[in-house]
This record gives structure tokens, C-alpha cells and sequence, in this order.
């Protein structure tokens, strides 16, 4: 992300009250039932911080780096949800071994945090090793979130040994 400081984060999501909202409908219907309460939170926030950031960029049109951190921020925090909604609630695995475990890397504009309004969501799930059907079905998930929010989302899937590799024989 860039180091550009976000102003007032929450006006752009609240992610504590979002993720408290995501808790409550898990509660009550159970991760299966509350996927529609949950994607319809998260597009409610999207959307709401999607204005705030157009209101930003209105009031001060010069401060187009700053909405397009904002933007790569407002993604950044509607992943993290996504994420630990999929591995707390949908996938939930209370002992899961070495080789359960993601990384999610922002890649492109995005992992600059240089995201206009409509960008692609570029992102890499890294894992320790062979992907487990764990790894395979929070992924899944993830992606069907960012999908059902109306995300363009460009993703790969790579072990660490695969990214070492492909880092070994980047030249550029």
C-alpha cells in the first residue's frame, strides 16, 4: 500500500461495525443462509465508500493520489473482511496444519495502492506448499465474494517455492 495517509478512514468504512454486522447475521442464520445478508453488507459498504471518495475528490479535485490510495484502502479493508468471514465462518478449521494457511498479496495498482475508482482487483493467494482443499475452498470463496460485489478480479494461486522460482528468473 502506499504510504499516503488516509484521512478519516472510518467515513470511508467502518470495518469493526461492518465485520460486528457480518458476525450478527452469522449468528443468527448461519454462514450458508447469511451469504446474501453478508455480500449485501459488503456491496452497502463498497458502495457508500465508493461516494465518500468521489465526495473527496469533488471537493478537492487535486487530490486525485490521495482518492486513489482511498480506493486501494476501501479495498484493502472489504478483502480483509472477505477473508476472515471465509476462514472464520465459512470454512472455519480449528486445527489446520502448516500447510493451511493463505497470504493475500495486492498486486499491480492495487498493491501500489493506486486504484482508480473501477480498477481491477489484482491479487495473489500465496501458500506454504501444494495447495490443501482448505486453501482451494477459501479462495473459491474469497473470489465469489469479490465477484458477487461486481469486482473485476485478477488472481493467481502460487506455492512459495512457485513464487521463489518465478522470482529467480525475473530479470527485470
Amino acid at each position: 500500500m502506499s504510504s499516503t495517509r488516509i484521512a478519516n478512514q472510518r467515513a470511508i468504512i467502518e470495518r469493526r461495525n461492518l465485520a460486528a454486522a457480518i458476525t450478527d447475521a452469522v449468528a443468527e442464520l448461519g454462514a450458508e443462509a447469511a451469504r446474501p445478508r453478508v455480500v449485501e453488507l459488503l456491496r452497502e459498504a463498497l458502495e457508500n465508500g465508493r461516494t465518500e471518495i468521489a465526495r473527496r475528490l469533488a471537493e478537492r479535485p487535486s487530490s486525485g493520489h490521495d482518492c486513489a490510495a482511498a480506493q486501494a484502502f476501501l479495498v484493502d479493508q472489504l478483502v480483509r473482511l472477505i477473508h476472515d468471514h471465509a476462514v472464520g465462518n465459512v470454512y472455519r478449521a480449528s486445527n489446520r496444519s502448516t500447510g493451511e494457511r493463505i497470504a493475500i498479496l495486492a498486486v499491480g495498482g492495487y498493491g501500489r495502492g493506486e486504484m482508480a475508482p473501477h480498477s481491477d482487483v489484482d491479487i495473489a493467494f500465496l501458500t506454504p506448499g501444494k495447495q490443501t482443499s482448505w486453501c482451494e475452498q477459501v479462495i473459491e470463496a474469497m473470489l465469489y465474494f469479490l465477484w458477487d460485489l461486481g469486482l473485476k478480479v485478477g488472481h493467481s494461486s502460487r506455492s512459495l517455492d512457485d513464487l521463489v522460482r518465478m522470482a529467480k528468473s525475473d530479470l527485470t
